[in-house]
C-alpha cells in the first residue's frame, strides 16, 4: 500500500513540476497576452480547457512564426519528440491557471459571467 501512495505522490509532483514549468512559460509578456486575449474571449467556465489548449497552440504559433518576422528562417517543431509535448502540456497546464485566474478577475468584474438580462 505504501508503494501506491508513493506511486501517486512521484505523479502528483510530476504533474505540480509540469505546471510549474508551464506557468514561467506563460509568466512572460507574450504568454500573459495570450492568456488575457484568452480570458476575455472565454464565455465560461467550461470553456477553461478549450481556452487553455487553445492559448498554449497559439504560444507555439508565435514560436515558430516570431523568428521569421525577424529574417530567420521557418523552424519547424520537433513534433515527434516526447520533449515538445511534455513543453506543451507544461504550457497548457500553465495557461489553465493564468487564464483561470484572469477569467475570476474578469466575471468579478463584470458582475458574473451567465447572468442573462430579461428585457420585460
Amino acid at each position: 500500500m505504501e508503494s501506491l501512495f508513493d506511486s501517486i505522490g512521484a505523479f502528483l509532483n510530476g504533474i505540480f513540476g509540469l505546471a510549474q514549468g508551464g506557468f514561467d512559460g506563460v509568466n512572460q509578456v507574450m504568454g500573459l497576452l495570450i492568456a488575457v486575449i484568452a480570458a476575455l474571449l472565454m464565455p465560461a467556465w467550461s470553456r477553461l480547457w478549450a481556452s487553455a489548449l487553445g492559448a498554449a497552440l497559439v504560444h507555439v504559433a508565435v514560436g515558430v512564426i516570431r523568428p521569421m518576422l525577424d529574417g530567420g528562417a521557418m523552424v519547424l517543431p520537433d513534433l515527434l519528440s516526447m520533449g515538445f509535448w511534455m513543453m506543451l502540456l507544461a504550457l497548457f497546464l500553465g495557461y489553465a491557471i493564468v487564464i483561470a485566474v484572469f477569467f475570476l478577475i474578469k466575471s468579478l468584474v463584470t458582475g458574473g459571467v451567465g447572468r442573462r438580462r430579461h428585457a420585460h
